[in-house]
């Protein structure tokens, strides 16, 4: 009987073990990630996510890996220095860019061009008034605020870093993002008390008759 018993209890164990793991499954891919390593705090956005920016000789877009972000990190911070010497944007109050690598948030989108080559866009953000969850929310292109916003690109095929833009000198503004075109409102003329239907498509004469 007390066999019987602890087979039973086994049984019972055993199945709630094999739900529970079923059950904590992840079943969704989160779109934005954030990343820590050697002297960098950032986060990555999925390649479905949508940016008003391209870069050159695009053709598409790729989710960077976590190893694909260490490289860009060691290949900027290893080269910032030199691409940086002119301190364009950095005189006067403004902090120069690669004396203060650590202060920066990160922002990565990657892309590949068409050369199959993987690009990583690496948006940096000094603001203490930034929170983490504002960060994660989207990407965020600025005005203003000189060295403390700039973004590059790095190749990590060509093991290339180009591409340097520092804010110029003003108050930080953050732009909105570029309005994108709404549904098209068809209706139909041959009944007052037809619904409008909102729609993507652009419909001839015949086809608003629905």
């Amino acid at each position: 009987m007390i066999k019987k018993l602890i087979f039973a209890t086994l049984l019972v164990l055993g199945s709630t073990l094999a739900y529970s793991q079923e059950y904590i499954e992840a079943t969704e891919k989160w779109k934005v990630v954030e990343v820590w390593g050697n002297n960098y705090h950032g986060w990555s956005f999925h390649q479905d996510w949508e940016v008003d920016f391209t870069v050159e000789n695009q053709d598409g877009r790729y989710t960077p890996t976590d190893a694909d972000i260490a490289e860009a990190e060691r290949l900027i911070q290893k080269r910032i220095a030199y691409i940086n010497r002119e301190h364009y944007n950095q005189q006067g109050m403004c902090p120069v860019i690669d004396e203060h690598m650590r202060m920066y948030r990160r922002q990565y989108v990657g892309f590949t061009n068409d050369r199959g080559d993987h690009i990583i866009w690496a948006n940096f953000l000094w603001d203490e008034n930034l929170t983490d969850e504002k960060l994660a929310s989207d990407v965020l292109l600025t005005k203003g605020g000189c060295g403390h916003f700039w973004h590059i690109k790095c190749n990590l095929d060509t093991k290339k870093v180009y591409g340097l833009e520092v804010n110029e000198d003003g108050d930080t503004q953050y732009l909105p993002r570029v309005a994108k075109p709404q549904p098209r409102i068809s209706k139909s003329k041959s009944n007052k008390k037809q619904k409008v239907r909102k729609t993507g498509i652009i419909h001839t004469e015949a086809e608003k008759q629905f």
